[in-house]
């Protein structure tokens, strides 16, 4: 799932134009799905193009898990639909997913699971990106060649946690001021206030 102010328009509008959907989601303080809704495209039949898009939103009942539609219009366009769902969610966090069902209605989802699975997808795309700059194929020959090498070397790469990442980071960003000539006090208070960001963006 990704916050709704991250979604890419351009791409879900295509998306939607070959008939799939989208499934937008918001949840109470305690992590419980607390509504939902979907956008679909409409066609026109003579002419088998898009006509704007559906939109059906479901109001949770008092255990979280009756929900009756309590809105059902017609937009123009994504970025409309996105809006009026907004207005009507104003204030609270939106979650999305492409063809995505509706977890919780049955088993329930917590808003750490979400969470992380929001976090570990930021941070799948950023190493993706890194590793596109530094030319690392993820498969190919490359991949090979590097086995041989490792193996000879008698070493063997692992999987870091994501603490350990943030950690080596903390490392090199304090290297960086050093060498940037920033006095030991400030670039102490700067590893402190990283630590807190980090808590605070695992909190939020």
């Amino acid at each position: 799932m990704e916050r709704i102010e991250d979604i890419d328009l351009e791409a879900e509008t295509e998306a939607l134009e070959r008939h799939g959907d989208l499934t937008l989601y918001t949840f109470d303080e305690y992590g419980r799905l607390m509504c939902y809704a979907r956008i679909t495209a409409g066609t026109r039949q003579a002419e088998k193009k898009p006509a704007g898009y559906a939109l059906a939103i479901f109001e949770g009942g008092d255990d979280m898990r009756e929900f009756e539609e309590h809105d059902g219009k017609d937009f123009p366009d994504l970025k409309t639909t996105l809006e009026n769902v907004g207005a009507i969610w104003k204030g609270r966090k939106i979650w999305y997913e492409r063809d995505g069902g509706v977890p919780g209605v049955d088993d329930g989802i917590t808003f750490d699971e979400l969470r992380g699975a929001s976090m570990l997808a930021g941070f799948r795309r950023q190493l993706e990106r890194n590793m596109r700059v530094r030319g690392i194929d993820p498969e190919g020959g490359q991949v090979e060649r590097d086995a041989r090498t490792i193996a000879e070397a008698e070493t063997r790469p692992y999987v870091p946690s994501l603490f350990d990442l943030f950690e080596e980071s903390i490392v090199e960003g304090v290297n960086r001021l050093e060498s940037d000539g920033v006095e030991r006090e400030a670039r102490n208070a700067w590893e402190r206030g990283m630590y807190r960001e980090m808590l605070h963006a695992m909190k939020d």
